[in-house]
């Protein structure tokens, strides 16, 4: 039985990764004087952005990094949930199954938008980038999460969108939902061997009535 649900936020509960790949690619052209390709942008998906910017590019890359991050914080309100994510987050909270958010972003960022978008208070925590020394697809941020709320293992499941997710679930020793309601690519996700692919919210729900 499932009595713990903790989800990724950036392209799983929020549809974020839009946004916030036209910000990285402005500050990129501003100080590279060109776009990120598909296969650099990839590299970034689900994981520290900053972090990876300054690895991949050296200092030029943070820079570069900070330079979207203010077009990302001007253009917030343009980031919405996915279509059916309140009602699924309603009637998890109606059948009492807990709820908490590990996410790559900043931590301050994912307040922001979970405030701004109305879920914050489905909540019981939120992991965020600062709060672990390391990130998916390290089961660190699962771990503290799961400590932090008491969660029992054999009853928790994480949800997310990209092979860090899954990676990082396995690791932690919890079970793991790919989901393609968002941005998650089904055929990516699979090689990853995820316990359950969602295409839909109807899906993860049948998968919570189940498990």
């Amino acid at each position: 039985m499932i009595s713990t649900v903790i989800f990724d936020m950036d392209g799983t509960l929020l549809d974020s990764e839009t946004l916030s790949r036209i910000a990285t690619d402005r500050g990129f052209q501003e100080i590279f004087g060109r776009k990120l390709t598909d296969e650099e942008h990839s590299k970034l998906i689900g994981r520290p952005v900053q972090l990876l910017m300054k690895e991949f590019y050296d200092a030029k890359g943070e820079i570069a990094y900070l330079k979207g991050r203010e077009y990302f914080l001007a253009n917030l309100k343009s980031i919405s949930p996915f279509d059916g994510v309140i009602d699924l987050l309603k009637y998890l909270k109606e059948r009492k199954i807990r709820m908490s958010v590990v996410t790559s972003s900043h931590i301050d960022s994912a307040y922001t938008l979970l405030t701004m978008t109305g879920l914050i208070d489905y909540f019981d925590s939120v992991t965020g980038q600062e709060d672990t020394v390391n990130h998916k697809p390290d089961p660190e941020p699962l771990n503290h999460c799961i400590s932090k709320i008491g969660a029992p293992k054999e009853n928790t499941i994480f949800v997310g969108d990209q092979p860090y997710d899954i990676i990082a679930a396995k690791a932690a020793g919890i079970r793991s939902v790919g989901a393609t309601w968002g941005s998650g690519i089904e055929g990516v996700l699979m090689d990853y061997h995820p316990d359950f692919i969602c295409r839909n919210i109807e899906e993860f729900i049948s998968v919570i009535r189940k498990a």
